[in-house]
């Protein structure tokens, strides 16, 4: 992945860009930031932006045997059990201390350096602090508080931040996917690119959406007996598992549906679901405020372990208002 390649982190970007063309990237990084937003890319766009020819090309003999991973002088640490271990670290700790092999900087890069175990932490840290000229340590972590202080100090820290969702639509539009799909996904995506490519492989936003408008058309029935017949289907563990990324959909739905009441439609994520918005946001205000109340009562309710199938009955009876003015 070339730096012109990561999505959404733009000042991260334009931050190791500064520094290449200067002739200034300092001998150790990290990169922190949410899971799955183009950190462990970045680290690689830096290693080509540093060793190929023409500055990332991205086809040339240097940038192909980086981006395979056969490159001499660019090596990719990660953890191999739950820890990364100090015979892992003393293998870079002795590239290190020596030149490059063939190119004009050597890059090692540390995933989920947070799993560092103390002896390997330790083992790092004077390499951190002086690496042999040309030699390039990035430590790639999502819980940076995890890490040593003595490894943060010694480090340059450049953050990411999650994707906004707009970005992650135009990705899965690119990658031939219908809108509505990709701003599904792109809702339950999180701000991470990795999570957005994980669903579209395997439709589990489709899955999610399905289950959200089952939701809403049991709220919407006049027999009372439809709410308890929806909420039953999330009694057992499957149905459990999968429904913080339902109410997460579905409160958004909501969300969307009072932006286009109050005349902020320029605030909607689900612009291709704008008829089943708008027959939404034509209910009161209230009812609907009421629903979207509700979702985020029903997401604490999981959290303090409530029985998910009465915490969706009673997410349901508060939807009703809204979804029965919305069929009426």
């Amino acid at each position: 992945m070339r730096l012109a390649d990561v999505a959404g982190q733009d000042h991260a970007v334009a931050l190791l860009r500064r520094a290449v063309a200067a002739g200034r990237v300092p001998h150790a990084y990290l990169f922190d930031g949410p899971e799955g937003v183009g950190k462990r890319g970045a680290a690689i766009g830096l290693a080509l932006a540093l060793d190929c020819p023409a500055r990332e090309c991205g086809t040339c003999d240097v940038c192909r045997r980086i981006l395979a991973g056969n490159h001499p002088d660019v090596r990719i640490v990660a953890p191999v059990t739950a820890q990364i271990v100090i015979d892992q670290v003393q293998e870079l700790v002795m590239l290190a201390a020596s030149r490059p092999h063939e190119a004009p900087a050597r890059v090692l890069i540390i995933e989920e350096a947070h799993r560092l175990n103390a002896n390997a932490a330790n083992c790092l840290l004077k390499t951190l602090e002086e690496p042999f000229p040309g030699t390039h340590l990035v430590l790639v972590t999502s819980a940076p508080d995890r890490l040593l202080p003595t490894i943060r100090s010694r480090t340059q820290r450049v953050r990411f931040v999650p994707v906004k969702a707009s970005t992650l639509v135009e990705i899965a539009v690119r990658r031939s996917i219908d809108r509505p799909r990709a701003e599904t996904a792109a809702a339950l995506a999180g701000g991470s690119v990795a999570r957005l490519l994980d669903l579209l492989g395997t439709e589990g936003d489709q899955e999610v959406w399905n289950a959200v408008t089952e939701l809403r058309a049991a709220a919407a029935k006049k027999d009372i007996g439809a709410i308890f017949d929806a909420a039953s289907a999330y009694s057992d563990k499957e149905g459990k598992e999968k429904l913080p990324e339902v109410l997460t959909l579905l409160g958004l739905f909501y969300r969307d549906a009072l932006a286009e009441a109050v005349g902020a439609g320029d605030l909607v994520l689900l612009r291709e679901r704008a008829d089943e918005l708008r027959s939404v946001a034509a209910t009161r205000l209230p009812s609907l405020r009421r629903a979207l109340a509700a979702v985020a009562d029903a997401d604490a309710a999981l959290a303090a372990n409530v029985n998910p199938a009465i915490a969706i009955e009673r997410l349901l009876l508060e939807m009703r208002p809204c979804e029965q003015g919305r069929a009426a």
